[in-house]
């Protein structure tokens, strides 16, 4: 590197710098230790590109680790679940949107990654391969994991209950394997300083038969038993249902037209418990 260009260059890492971080920059200007200065005017010449050249070094190091420091300044938070978590045709805006929309206007910078995939039980496809996709095991590495989040909020449960040959059969993800797949995400978030919120499975309308509503029960309660036990932050989704749909004329058939799926109310009921949970424990 050319040793007349070494002074420019420091100057613009310099002048970077002190935009991102001017307080942690400034020793470098200040009467004690103007060490630019002095190692610009050393007479050996050899010297002089060295230990500027460390110093660019130095300066290009500092300013990564200060651009990184305040990109983690940003809560990061993964939304892992299903299709009642995922973007759907008929959706203005899923709980994941509503959350990065509130947070950021009550001052909270973040970032959500929407990780839900609509047919995704807890489990691998090798437990069961109806819906051909990466099910929650399949992906939870790369949609959750690798992002390093904050916060993970966990929403499984109407595709593992699931009875595909009718009432009398099994689920396509057993309650014991739902159980071990959920504790098994816990566990894994908890080793990277994740926080947790787990979601019971929302109820069903009047449109499903009664034995599904059965066996999605048996569910929503381990979810319950597991967020005690775990203890981690729980939205029990069926009593908030339950107690809105109780006050609407439409009942659970305005909440859920299809019968499973929330519309955009269900969404905005979600996201605001989610939102109160994170303000709360936020610093």
């Amino acid at each position: 590197m050319p040793t007349g260009k070494l002074p420019d260059l420091i100057l613009q890492f310099k002048i970077k710098a002190l935009s991102i971080s001017g307080r942690a920059f400034s020793f470098l200007l200040s009467p004690e230790h103007q060490i630019i200065t002095k190692l610009i005017f050393f007479k050996n010449i050899k010297m002089r590109t060295k230990y500027l050249y460390f110093l660019a070094v130095l300066l290009i190091t500092l300013l990564s680790t200060f651009c990184f420091a305040q990109e983690k300044e940003k809560l990061t938070i993964v939304t892992f679940g299903n299709s009642t978590t995922a973007p759907r045709k008929g959706i203005e805006k899923v709980y994941a949107v509503r959350i990065n929309e509130a947070l950021i206007k009550a001052g909270i910078s973040n970032k959500v990654i929407n990780s839900g995939i609509g047919g995704s039980h807890t489990g691998s496809i090798k437990d069961n391969d109806k819906g051909k996709i990466e099910h929650g095991m399949d992906r939870f590495e790369k949609a959750v994991i690798s992002h390093h989040p904050d916060w993970v909020t966990l929403n499984f449960g109407l595709n593992d209950a699931y009875q595909d040959k009718g009432e009398g059969t099994s689920s396509r993800i057993p309650l014991e394997k739902y159980i071990a797949n959920l504790t098994y995400f816990i566990t894994e978030i908890k080793k990277i300083d994740g926080k947790i919120i787990l979601l019971t499975p929302n109820p069903l309308s009047s449109k499903l038969e009664q034995f599904r509503h059965d066996r999605l029960k048996l569910y929503k309660n381990a979810v319950i038993k597991l967020a005690k036990s775990e203890n981690v932050e729980l939205i029990n989704s069926w009593k908030l249902f339950h107690r809105y749909a109780k006050n609407d004329p439409q009942g659970m058939e305005g909440l859920l037209p299809d019968g499973t799926h929330p519309m955009d109310t269900g969404h905005q009921l979600i996201a605001e418990e989610i939102i109160k949970i994170i303000k709360k424990k936020s610093p």
